[in-house]
């Protein structure tokens, strides 16, 4: 009787945890993906250029994270769609000398991704609102140092889109 509680105890114990899987996709939307199509990124903001800032972003993180290979042809398994729609540059810190001068801005791009998988021949998600944001300093010239901020925005970005897609939060 005791051995029989016992086995009934480990088995009920174990199968808990019969749902996982070991892998990095997650998800059944993904099963079966092993490449994305990132086409060049829309903008529908007032930011001028940020096309390829951040499709060159997403691309690069996608090889940094290993778990899609990108495929830039029509053929992969999967398409992600990304249409920057907003830029905006907010005021955080003043200077310690003058209360009128701002020393720091935060920089946020905002955009809608659609994730699409082909196999499947449907959306995982669409138009998932998705943010990058950086801080930086105000220097002699604010347009150069906002200049070189956007990039650190778009890696965020493109860190936040692919973590969405990868870890399926």
């Amino acid at each position: 009787m005791m051995r029989t509680g016992l086995a009934l105890l480990l088995a009920f114990a174990l199968s808990g945890c019969a749902g996982y899987r070991v892998g990095n996709i997650s998800g059944r939307d993904l099963q079966g993906v092993a490449s994305v199509y990132v086409p060049v990124v829309k903008n529908a903001s007032l930011e001028p250029d940020l096309q390829m800032v951040v499709t060159n972003a997403l691309i690069r993180r996608f090889n940094d994270d290993g778990t899609l290979q990108v495929n830039q042809n029509a053929s992969a398994d999967s398409e992600l769609d990304v249409v920057v729609t907003n830029v905006a540059h907010t005021p955080i810190r003043s200077s310690n000398s003058d209360l009128l001068i701002t020393a720091e801005y935060q920089i946020r791009i905002e955009a809608k991704a659609t994730y699409v998988n082909r196999r499947l021949g449907r959306k995982i998600f669409e138009n998932v609102d998705v943010v990058g944001t950086t801080t930086f300093f105000t220097q002699s010239n604010i347009q150069e140092a906002e200049r070189q901020a956007i990039p650190l925005a778009a890696e965020d970005l493109a860190q936040n889109t692919v973590k969405l897609i990868t870890e399926g939060w």
